[in-house]
């Protein structure tokens, strides 16, 4: 039976429309939204490439100078302010430059990025830039001395036979190394001789001092050795300062003895003056390299983590020493060395420590002003001095008699108290040494009776033997003179001939200013010594039948004395 049409009609709204699932979409069809590009990193070469051409640029653009010494090492002339200052590349200063350059442009410093740009500047200054001399305080340049001022705005003082003058840069390259401080800006007015007020020294050693300091502010000179020496409470070390402030000031004014002859070679390296205080006495090596150092010398040694590269310090310094006894025993030193003895300070002179160095600060410019007016005299008059005879450190001894005068000392003052010092280092040099004094007595004494001679009661005038026969002839003879007994114990007695014949040959200069002249020969079988008093007037007489024999007149002679 067929269903009505409102029937199925009814049905059809009733009905339920079946879902369709849709469609899954395929993952080839449908393309992906298309992501950012991540930037690619930089390579740490890439990094330091563009580190080291940041920094290079900004170099250059403010005229930075690039340079090496002799040494090799590397320095760069860089502007700072209103004026221009030399540093070395491995120095504090250059990498705080580096590193500021990289944070202002990279935001950035990284230790390995400094110095792979600290690098990078060394090798460019010794591989392309000039080999310039650096100097620490004083130099010299066309004829002209130059004294760093040590200031804020690295000025530098010229100095010439014209005149001195303050310039705002200087002409040479001066390095300034940990410490160093500043001169006073020279001033016009007082005289030199106002720093007697501060020094505790005798008339007999102001003419020697005060030439000495001027001489001091010279460059590349043998320098005398200053030795104070004094009781304590006499002033050795306040005038040890006062002659390091006038010359080359430092926070480190003064230091005890150097541990090595490399610490005294890096001393020396980066100071002008060396000043050591209250020193009990000086071995024979650091006595050696102290004579190096004031006449000129160099100092080879390993440099550290390396094998085979050595570092060469070059160096000639002005030095003042002080102690209670008299440091400079060896006749070398002696023979450098300006000895000063300073006598003690009453209580009525001694002044409180605050207002000595504040009377000291207010009168430094005018001396320092002074220093130089003298020092532009010396040069002035320096070639036309000539010397009838010059002395050992002769440099020093013709300055002394240029600038005399404009000191305000009469004309002979400094050869006379110069050649009265020599004589006292004579005699320091023949009292430190038990063989000077023992020759002495020994050649001009008579020989006893009963001590082996052929000749007895005749003045010995010549020893010509070995240096065996000499030890045996002396040791006999100290034994036989009670005085001269204890002699034989003194550390410095020599105890084989070959140690006799050495200091022989050391005191000889001093053994000729006591009439005793040593002439050495030598066959094929030894070597002979010839010792000779010639200050024992010879004169005709008979002895021990003899007519022919010569003898001593020792009337004029005494005993146990340096004639």
């Amino acid at each position: 039976m067929k269903k009505s049409t409102k029937t199925a009609d009814r049905a059809n709204v009733y009905k339920v429309p079946k879902m369709k699932s849709p469609k899954k979409k395929s993952r080839r069809s449908s393309p992906k939204p298309k992501s950012k590009k991540a930037p690619e990193k930089q390579t740490r070469a890439e990094k330091r490439a563009e580190a080291i051409r940041v920094v290079h640029a900004k170099a250059e653009s403010q005229a930075f100078e690039f340079f090496h010494d002799a040494r090799r090492t590397a320095y760069a002339t860089v502007p700072v302010a209103n004026h221009r200052e030399t540093w070395e590349i491995k120095s504090k200063d250059f990498r705080l430059w580096v590193m500021y350059t990289l944070y202002e442009h990279m935001s950035a410093a990284p230790k390995a990025m400094v110095q792979d740009c600290v690098d990078e500047f060394e090798t460019y200054a010794i591989c392309r830039g000039k080999t310039l001399a650096t100097h620490v305080r004083i130099a010299e340049h066309n004829g002209a001395t130059y004294i760093d001022l040590v200031n804020e705005h690295w000025q530098v003082i010229e100095v010439t036979a014209h005149g001195w003058k303050i310039l705002d840069e200087s002409p040479v390259k001066f390095r300034r190394a940990s410490g160093m401080t500043a001169l006073p800006y020279p001033q016009d007015g007082g005289t030199f001789r106002d720093i007697e007020r501060f020094i505790n020294i005798g008339d007999r050693s102001e003419v020697l001092l005060l030439a000495w300091l001027t001489y001091a502010l010279r460059p590349s000179n043998p320098y005398p050795i200053i030795t104070l020496s004094g009781v304590q409470g006499s002033g050795k070390s306040t005038i040890t300062r006062v002659l390091r402030s006038l010359i080359d000031p430092s926070e480190a004014a003064l230091t005890t003895i150097p541990k090595s002859e490399r610490d005294l070679a890096i001393a020396a390296s980066n100071s002008h003056l060396i000043a050591m205080d209250n020193l009990s006495e000086i071995s024979a090596r650091l006595s050696d390299v102290m004579c190096r150092v004031a006449t000129g010398g160099a100092f080879r040694t390993r440099e550290l983590w390396t094998n085979n590269d050595e570092m060469i310090f070059s160096f000639r310094r002005p030095m003042v020493i002080n102690g209670i006894e008299e440091l400079a025993v060896r006749p070398d030193l002696l023979d450098r060395s300006i000895l000063i003895h300073i006598e003690p300070i009453t209580d009525e002179r001694r002044r409180d420590e605050q207002n000595f160095w504040q009377d000291f600060e207010d009168i430094r410019p005018q001396l320092l002003g002074r220093m130089l007016d003298i020092i532009v005299e010396g040069i002035r008059r320096l070639p036309i001095i000539n010397l009838a005879s010059s002395p050992r450190m002769a440099d020093f001894a013709r300055w002394g008699v240029a600038v005399e005068q404009a000191m305000g000392f009469p004309e002979g003052s400094f050869l006379s108290a110069y050649q009265s010092n020599r004589d006292d280092a004579n005699a320091a040099a023949i009292e430190s040494s038990p063989i000077a004094v023992a020759l002495h007595r020994y050649l001009g004494d008579k020989e006893p009776q009963g001590y082996g001679s052929n000749h007895p009661n005749q003045v010995r005038r010549v020893f010509d033997d070995t240096a065996l026969k000499l030890l045996d002839g002396l040791r006999s003879y100290c034994e036989y003179a009670a005085e001269l007994k204890e002699l034989l114990h003194h550390p410095k007695f020599p105890k084989t001939a070959n140690l006799l014949s050495g200091e022989i040959a050391r005191i000889e200069p001093n053994l000729k200013q006591l009439n005793i002249l040593v002439e050495r020969r030598r066959t094929k079988t030894a070597r002979y010594l010839k010792i000779q008093r010639t200050d024992l007037p010879i004169k005709r007489a008979v002895v021990d039948g003899d007519d022919e024999a010569p003898s001593i007149d020792t009337s004029e002679v005494v005993a146990g004395t340096v004639q």
